[in-house]
């Protein structure tokens, strides 16, 4: 059961990568539906930047920084060097 504060919350689209390490928060939405209709762009665009492992969570929630990342993650080339067939995207859309 959601509290009166998170029941007036806007909805975000909460998306964490693994390389880097990071948490990205994209809206508000009005709704959980347009939140939903937004996020397959999102996640392209981070597909596009090489990104792994990527997880999203639509939620209600005030996120108080939009971006999060640890500023010594940086993409080894490795990784990037890997064919898309070759590494995860998307783990999850929760």
């Amino acid at each position: 059961m959601f509290s009166l504060t998170t029941r007036h919350q806007p909805w975000w689209v909460h998306i964490q990568t693994t390389i880097p390490d990071c948490h990205y928060y994209f809206g508000p939405f009005d709704s959980i539906e347009e939140a939903e209709a937004h996020q397959s762009g999102y996640v392209e665009d981070l597909v596009q930047e090489q990104a792994l492992e990527i997880v999203v969570k639509v939620s209600r929630c005030q996120p108080e920084m939009l971006t999060l990342c640890d500023e010594d993650d940086l993409y080894p080339m490795d990784w990037r060097d890997l064919s898309p067939h070759d590494r995860p995207t998307v783990l999850c859309h929760c």
